[in-house]
């Protein structure tokens, strides 16, 4: 029988936004590190499962709903960062779930069209607006990656570095997805990894909402590895990049001093 899921002591913490609200590209790489050049591997070899969001075919990738130009089928990690997932995995094997991850390493390619997308989007939903109110829409969703260089790395996507990896988690009998309270990608209030402990806080939900719980489950595996959670989705963790660095900063006494994961071309 699995572990039931209230048999977890954990919450995830309160963060207020201004804690880690600056941007992640000031922070420094270590170009040193031997760890920079530690090749990709592809996610099957460590047994972990994926559906890559980006190329999915049958519409069921909101808010695409198609294949995104430059996406591709298969979900590549760092080599160490793709061991890590398979150790969350046996962290969550004794409460009959596994994770399920939607993005890994992203190229370049598809993240110009991911950003063409939602550019195309705020054209569509403000006619009346401008370049810059554009601009701005896609923002709240996508890294423009029209500056990037290669050799500056206050340009590089943090899923460009193949350290960063988007993820959820299913029953491993049913293959369903368990219900986390929020939509990949939809990016609101919802999508904060501590609004269910607000909401529980404010006396609006109690401590039995399974939401809360698998959010508590899915956090507590992956810090409980090393991996530091962006606040603002509860979907998105990173291990030795740049937003990694800066969440440990925030939030940890012993923060890491610089990335030694930095852009990668794709395999």
């Amino acid at each position: 029988m699995p572990i039931s899921l209230f048999d977890l002591a954990y919450e995830v913490p309160i963060i207020e936004p201004k804690v880690y609200g600056e941007r992640y590209t000031s922070i420094p790489f270590d170009a040193t590190d031997p760890r920079r050049n530690e090749p990709l591997v592809r996610l099957e070899s460590v047994g972990v499962a994926y559906e890559a969001h980006h190329a999915r075919t049958d519409g069921r990738n909101w808010p695409y709903l198609g294949p995104v130009s430059g996406a591709r089928k298969d979900v590549w990690l760092r080599e160490t960062v793709a061991g890590m997932l398979a150790k969350v995995n046996d962290r969550l094997a004794s409460f009959g779930v596994e994770l399920i991850v939607w993005d890994g390493y992203r190229p370049l390619a598809c993240q110009q069209g991911m950003w063409d997308f939602f550019y195309r989007e705020a054209v569509r939903m403000t006619p009346e607006g401008t370049p810059t109110d554009w601009r701005a829409q896609a923002l709240r969703h996508a890294v423009d990656p029209s500056d990037f260089d290669e050799d500056n790395p206050a340009t590089w996507p943090s899923h460009a570095t193949g350290a960063a990896v988007d993820l959820s988690l299913r029953d491993r009998d049913s293959g369903n997805y368990c219900d986390l309270g929020g939509r990949f990608e939809d990016i609101n209030d919802l999508a904060a990894m501590d609004y269910f402990e607000r909401r529980l806080a404010a006396g609006v939900i109690g401590g039995d909402d399974t939401r809360l719980r698998y959010r508590r489950l899915l956090h507590w595996a992956m810090s409980s590895e090393g991996f530091e959670n962006d606040p603002f989705t509860f979907w998105h963790y990173d291990w030795g990049n740049q937003l990694y660095v800066k969440m440990t900063r925030a939030l940890r006494e012993k923060p890491a001093k610089a990335a030694w994961y930095g852009y990668i071309a794709p395999p």
